[in-house]
């Protein structure tokens, strides 16, 4: 097809300079620190923090404490207002959403530098793939991006919310080309109805004998739409699925992969909303770093933060990243571990959320966000993940509330947990079941006796407003649900 061999050409040499970085990321990093502090030097944030007198990467460890979302808050907040040179000297294009923790959505500012900084990684990527797995250039593609349903908005200064199209990732010159590889419309995105939208994809779908690649975050996306087809859809010539395949996603990865026994399944990279951290190679043991896509440190358990070539094998890190976004030394939420190296660079798996956080299928529920949703609830009440039959929530309630007040309660607590819009997206798509309710006789004596049979001292034992998925399997062998 004439669009695979213009995106052939389009990202020709890109894998070749991203394994050239990868061979020195102690300079490469430098760099990319230096020319992000160096742009914003005169900004708010850069005046107050010493940009100008930082010439290495100690200097700027000294001069910017680590940071979380609640540090930025508002500045954000200030530049989605309308005003410039606070975070960053760049225009900002727009905003995008991305689960949050009390406010249920946190806005991170998108630049022009920025995007640069994303295809900076998904050129190598595709460069890569495209030449390991050349069948991929043979036939149509279905690519799975953003979410489908949201509608336009803007901030109150005017700034957009959210990419008017995943086309602005790829740039405007290898967008057009990926346009004519699609198996289904662009258009199809833009459908204000779930069922419509889901109806259009699976008639396309279902009529594409040519479909050689797929990509798309969740495993549990695809499989919802093709559970979802009225009768199954072969594709015979699909080459590769990428999507996750680590964590949580794992053993959808692996029903994927027993669906189509002879197709390649692609682990992605870590791509946060933050900005990208991994990208797959082929032969590596892990993506690995996207070195010129950002200045990135690495936060162990003891707090220590160390630098990527500093890293060890075997340990795990939450991830620190300074973005052309005006993201600084901040804290994306995300461990990763350690499973290799290419070059003098590491390969990093990831492994969870960090924190007690819960994500079946992307939708990204922080512990806090679920108490302040849950806060007001009668008695003990939480949430516990269920992977199994599908992913889903039950909440566990007292058994003194009927089981007419019980669901009215989980019917509740689901419609907090929209605030989220990772969460939204999972329910709106069908990934995520409705929350049920399970009322419980004496739930926090059983929930004591759970945490103890799993080594936790009595007195340690804290309530929480979200388990995770082990700890749910440990409730069904008590409780039948």
């Amino acid at each position: 097809m004439s669009g695979w061999h213009d995106i052939r050409a389009g990202v020709a040499g890109q894998r070749d300079r991203l394994i050239e970085s990868l061979q020195r990321p102690d300079e490469r990093q430098l760099q990319r620190l230096l020319q992000v502090v160096e742009r914003n030097r005169d900004t708010e944030f850069g005046r107050r923090h010493g940009f100008a007198g930082v010439r290495s990467i100690r200097d700027f460890q000294q001069q910017v404490p680590l940071r979380n979302y609640e540090d930025c808050r508002a500045d954000i907040k200030r530049m989605m207002a309308g005003e410039d040179n606070i975070l960053v000297t760049d225009d900002v294009l727009l905003f995008e959403t991305t689960g949050g923790s009390t406010g249920g959505s946190k806005y991170l500012p998108f630049t022009g530098s920025f995007l640069a900084a994303v295809r900076n990684a998904i050129l190598p990527w595709l460069d890569d793939l495209i030449t390991s797995r050349p069948a991929i250039a043979e036939g149509t593609a279905y690519w799975a991006i953003s979410p489908a349903l949201r509608q336009p908005q803007k901030t109150q200064g005017g700034v957009p919310i959210g990419l008017a199209s995943d086309a602005a990732y790829f740039g405007a010159d290898l967008a057009a080309s990926i346009v004519e590889t699609l198996a289904v419309p662009a258009s199809v995105a833009s459908l204000e109805s779930f069922d419509a939208w889901q109806s259009e994809t699976l008639r396309h779908l279902s009529t594409s004998r040519d479909l050689s690649f797929i990509s798309v975050w969740s495993p549990t996306f695809l499989l919802q739409l093709l559970d979802a087809a009225p009768e199954p859809i072969e594709w015979p010539v699909l080459d590769t699925i990428s999507c996750w395949c680590s964590s949580t996603s794992e053993r959808y990865a692996a029903e994927l992969q027993r669906r189509f026994p002879g197709v390649h399944i692609q682990g992605k990279g870590l791509l946060a909303t933050e900005g990208v951290v991994t990208i797959p190679l082929a032969g590596a043991d892990a993506p690995v770093l996207a070195v010129d896509s950002g200045f990135y440190e690495f936060e162990a358990e003891n707090g220590d933060v160390a630098l990527p070539w500093e890293l060890e094998t075997g340990c795990s890190y939450n991830v620190v990243m300074t973005t052309d976004a005006g993201l600084y030394r901040y804290r994306i939420g995300d461990r990763v571990r350690v499973a290799g190296w290419v070059e003098a660079s590491p390969c990093l798996e990831f492994i969870g959320r960090a924190g007690a956080d819960s994500d079946l299928c992307g939708e990204k529920l922080s512990s806090q966000f679920v108490e302040e949703a849950l806060g007001d609830l009668p008695g003990f009440a939480y949430l516990v993940p269920l992977s199994e039959p599908r992913p889903a929530y039950l909440l566990v309630v007292d058994a003194a509330a009927s089981p007419l007040q019980a669901q009215s309660l989980a019917d509740d607590a689901d419609h907090r947990l929209m605030r989220n819009p990772q969460y939204r997206y999972a329910r709106d798509m069908g990934q995520l079941a409705a929350i049920e309710a399970l009322p419980m006789e004496n739930p926090i004596g059983i929930y004591k006796d759970i945490c103890r049979d799993a080594g936790q001292v009595l007195g340690d034992i804290k309530p929480v407003s979200i388990t995770s998925v082990a700890w749910g399997e440990r409730l069904r062998r008590r409780v039948e649900f």
